[in-house]
């Protein structure tokens, strides 16, 4: 048996199309918009998160490709059938790959949320239990992840925060009776495509879209656990309590899709 290298890096991609699978399985590659694609594109791995057109394998991960090579093309090169869609000169990474491989188990999303990429390892997606499991973190922001795991709290990872033609992005989410709570560890994000704000900044338009935000140093994190985590269970406890559908999440049961 082959050994497994469990810090090859791989790329999280949304599968959105049937025909996209198809060209994936069949034909061996995967295409991503210049424009909109991860700064950190490299991987050796690809895999693809499918939204709920697929039925019963929809909202999750269920298989990844290893990377062959990346050249550039233009969406009517790739798809030459379509020569008058409105992108059809739009620049576009093909990412040629190997054979999908089916993962263990599947890759669930607890929650309707948006992501985009998730720069993961191939070690977290074959021990993954959701999609929260594959993020990649600063020592603090891995800590406080075990930590919310081990109370129970079902927190989301990453978060993406629509505010007009912007994204803001928090460390953890919660989604509470009286209102919706963000973590942030206050440690610059480990893999991420955002750049970060100063804290005042961000904290003042989040409120404006009706979050709470608190911040955890690092060191608070680290060396007093107990009291991070009363921080943020004090939050919680103001704002209501987790909603009765957040309360049930932790279950895996609920998914949610890019």
């Amino acid at each position: 048996m082959m050994e497994i290298d469990e810090l090859a890096p791989v790329l999280v991609v949304i599968m959105n199309n049937p025909r996209d699978m198809e060209i994936a399985r069949r034909e061996g590659w995967y295409r991503i918009p210049v424009k909109s694609a991860p700064s950190r594109l490299g991987a050796e791995y690809l895999a693809f998160y499918q939204t709920k057109i697929f039925g019963p394998e929809g909202l999750a991960i269920n298989y990844y490709a290893p990377v062959k090579a990346y050249r550039l093309a233009r969406r009517r090169e790739l798809l030459p059938e379509e020569p008058e869609h409105p992108r059809a000169n739009e620049w576009y990474y093909k990412v040629e790959i190997g054979p999908l491989e089916k993962l263990p188990r599947p890759i669930p999303s607890r929650r309707l949320r948006r992501i985009t990429f998730i720069p993961t390892t191939l070690g977290r997606l074959l021990k993954a239990q959701e999609i929260n499991d594959l993020w990649i973190g600063g020592e603090a922001e891995e800590s406080l992840w075990e930590l919310f795991r081990e109370n129970g709290l079902p927190a989301e990872r990453r978060f993406l925060i629509q505010r007009e033609e912007e994204e803001k992005e928090v460390d953890f989410a919660f989604f509470c009776r009286k209102g919706k709570l963000a973590i942030m560890c206050d440690e610059e994000p480990l893999l991420s495509g955002l750049v970060r704000e100063k804290s005042a900044a961000q904290d003042y338009e989040l409120a404006a879209l009706g979050w709470t935000t608190i911040h955890l140093e690092p060191e608070l994190i680290l060396k007093s656990p107990a009291e991070a985590m009363s921080k943020v269970l004090k939050a919680l406890e103001e704002l209501g309590g987790l909603t009765p559908e957040e309360e049930e999440a932790w279950n895996y049961e609920d998914a949610g899709q890019f």
